[in-house]
């Protein structure tokens, strides 16, 4: 084989070393969990694209002439000869890199093949076994556990100890990985602490992932080394797992103190993380968990930079058994949709008569959702507004909208008075309002145009 400085093993993925006839151990490199998935997934990933103009992989760097190829038109493929059962097309016996080519083959009839070939003397390719037991294919899935059982009837605990981290990898994160789990940490008696160190000092997230579940799933890690994990971890999807475990782990803790050590941690993480989705996620799992006191709650609703964070706080503050007590917090609250929230709470809170404070709010989809209230509980709104707007000292330009918004044209005798009030934006508001109600004609601008204030300027 041709190498360019760096080696051959720097060239080949664990499949086309397998494909150029390495055997299993070799091909596999450090022999960790992931290695044994990555190698599965390489094979596959070259035979299904045999024949589809794919298989063909030149390797090596573009200015050197003689690269190398790594053509999976070469790997086993299932051959039909008529008359007969097909077969996989591998030499008689098979070689060890071509039996485990055939188990991680894209054609199940392929790897249904293989599994007849491994036993308990296969110890290179019984790796690739465990991971044939968490097979999509039912009959490969059944061949394999058959020979699997059968091969961990003779092994020892060294031989199942190395297999442990693969068994809990494949066990916590593939749909059927567990059989296999429990096939080997039977025979263990549990999951080994070396078996877990392993997978949490992995590459991959999936493979830490599988590392803090199965660690959990078996007593191997505690709440303070999940936390850990969930403030340290550089990858998003492994500290969201972590946090929803610790918020699981606080709960069945039952303890005050872990609860409130749960609360503090939950806090930082929702107003300091530098990751918008950490935040969201952990808010989102101490709210299910029920972490936070309604003053928290509150507290992230009127102010937190977060938009979907303010409005999830708001939503499960007024859910909250202690909503109520904080309710003016989100009235005053910057955000819309939270003082509209708040605004729908006042009746069943027993506070509706607070309505008509708020018919002068600077948002016109509050105003409109107050005069909805308001309507609902037998009052008028227009009322309210006429009587807002006839008080020189309590008129508001927002006040003077929303007399506006009420639509009767009877008003503009009221509305046109305060177009000469000594405050510039009421000026300015109440020639909108008076356009709104079409009583304003185009004729009667002008005389408007020489207000001295450029709001009322830019209005005209």
């Amino acid at each position: 084989m041709t190498t360019y400085e760096l080696g051959p093993t720097r060239l080949y993925t664990p499949g086309e070393r397998l494909l150029h006839g390495k055997g299993a151990d070799s091909a596999v490199g450090g022999g960790r969990a992931e290695d044994w998935v990555a190698l599965d997934r390489s094979v596959w990933s070259g035979t299904a694209c045999t024949g589809r103009n794919r298989s063909r992989i030149r390797v090596g760097f573009r200015y050197v002439d003689g690269r190398e190829i790594a053509d999976w038109e070469r790997a086993p493929r299932w051959q039909e000869p008529s008359p007969g059962p097909g077969a996989p097309s591998w030499s008689l016996p098979p070689t060890e890199s071509e039996v485990a080519l055939c188990l991680g083959h894209a054609d199940a009839r392929v790897r249904a093949t293989a599994l007849a070939h491994t036993g308990s003397g296969a110890l290179p390719v019984l790796p690739l076994v465990l991971i044939r037991c968490a097979d999509g294919d039912q009959r490969v899935r059944a061949l394999a556990r058959a020979a699997f059982d059968h091969a961990l009837a003779d092994a020892d605990e060294a031989t199942l100890r190395r297999l442990a981290p693969l068994a809990a990898l494949v066990g916590m994160r593939w749909r059927y990985g567990g059989w296999v789990r429990e096939a080997v940490f039977g025979r263990l008696g549990g999951l080994p602490d070396e078996a877990v160190a392993q997978l949490l000092s992995g590459r991959g997230e999936e493979v830490r992932i599988a590392g803090l579940l199965a660690g959990v799933a078996y007593g191997r890690l505690g709440l303070p080394q999940v936390w850990a994990i969930a403030e340290g971890d550089p990858e998003e999807s492994v500290r969201g797992h972590a946090v929803r475990t610790a918020m699981r782990l606080t709960l069945a803790s039952g303890q005050q103190d872990v609860l409130d050590d749960a609360r503090d941690r939950v806090l930082a993480l929702v107003h300091a993380d530098p990751s918008c989705n950490i935040r969201r996620t952990t808010h989102a799992a101490a709210i299910g968990a029920g972490i936070f006191r309604a003053r928290d709650l509150a507290d992230l609703a009127t102010g937190h930079r977060d938009r979907r964070i303010r409005r999830r706080s708001c939503t499960a503050a007024l859910a909250h058994a202690d909503g109520n007590t904080f309710l003016d917090v989100l009235l005053s609250a910057r955000d819309t949709t939270v003082r509209l929230a708040a605004v729908g709470q006042l009746r069943s809170a027993g506070r509706g008569n607070e309505l008509v404070r708020h018919l002068a709010d600077s948002s016109a989809v509050i105003r409109a959702a107050v005069c909805r209230e308001l309507h609902a509980a037998g009052d008028d709104p227009r009322a309210h507004y006429q009587a807002l707007c006839a008080d020189p000292a309590a008129v508001t330009p927002a006040a003077v909208i929303g007399l506006a918004e009420q639509r009767h044209p009877e008003d503009a005798i009221l509305l046109g008075a305060l177009t000469r009030h000594p405050r510039d934006a009421v000026r300015a508001r109440a020639l909108s309002a008076l356009r709104m109600l079409g009583v304003l004609p185009d004729d009667g601008v002008p005389p408007f145009a020489d207000d001295p204030d450029p709001g009322v300027h830019a209005t005209v």
